[in-house]
């Protein structure tokens, strides 16, 4: 009974850190955003409105990503003896941290500098932004397919 609830412990954990993630990914993207953009006039107040969002974003899904991998792994461990640690959710769990470290780390600040100078390097901001769309869309799926597998396990 003791080990039982330990696991079923761990597993809430991460379904939790899972859900706070993707569900932030989501409001973020269905909701924040196109509301700062659709609200307020000023784009660079938008812009900085919606970086800081984002910024929090990230780290909120690093740090639930750290949470998912230590309760996956100790779950692994407790349930089959070994801390499988290639298994495809943990697996997928790291390229979305990793995603949104680079989204974090290597574009975002580049954006900012783009905003600054906006109008002469629109064409730049816009490849970025795409990139940035483009990497968190990629988390999103990851986390529902981690979701899946999580969902199914017995």
């Amino acid at each position: 009974p003791v080990l039982s609830s330990k696991m079923n412990f761990l597993r809430f954990l991460m379904t939790l850190a899972l859900a706070i993630w993707l569900g932030g990914i989501i409001f973020f993207s269905a909701g924040a955003a196109p509301a700062v953009l659709h609200s307020v006039s000023d784009r660079t107040l938008g812009g900085a409105i919606i970086s800081e969002s984002l910024t929090r974003l990230h780290w909120m899904g690093v740090v639930c990503g750290a949470i998912f991998l230590a309760a996956s792994l100790a779950y692994s461990r407790i349930a089959r003896g070994d801390y499988q640690i290639f298994s495809a959710s943990k697996i997928l769990v790291a390229l979305m941290v990793a995603l949104t470290l680079i989204s974090q780390l290597a574009i975002m600040p580049r954006l900012a500098a783009l905003r600054v100078a906006y109008s002469a390097a629109y064409a730049d901001f816009a490849q970025l932004h795409q990139w940035s769309v483009t990497l968190e869309a990629a988390t999103l799926l990851f986390g529902v397919i981690v979701l899946y597998f999580e969902a199914r396990r017995d």
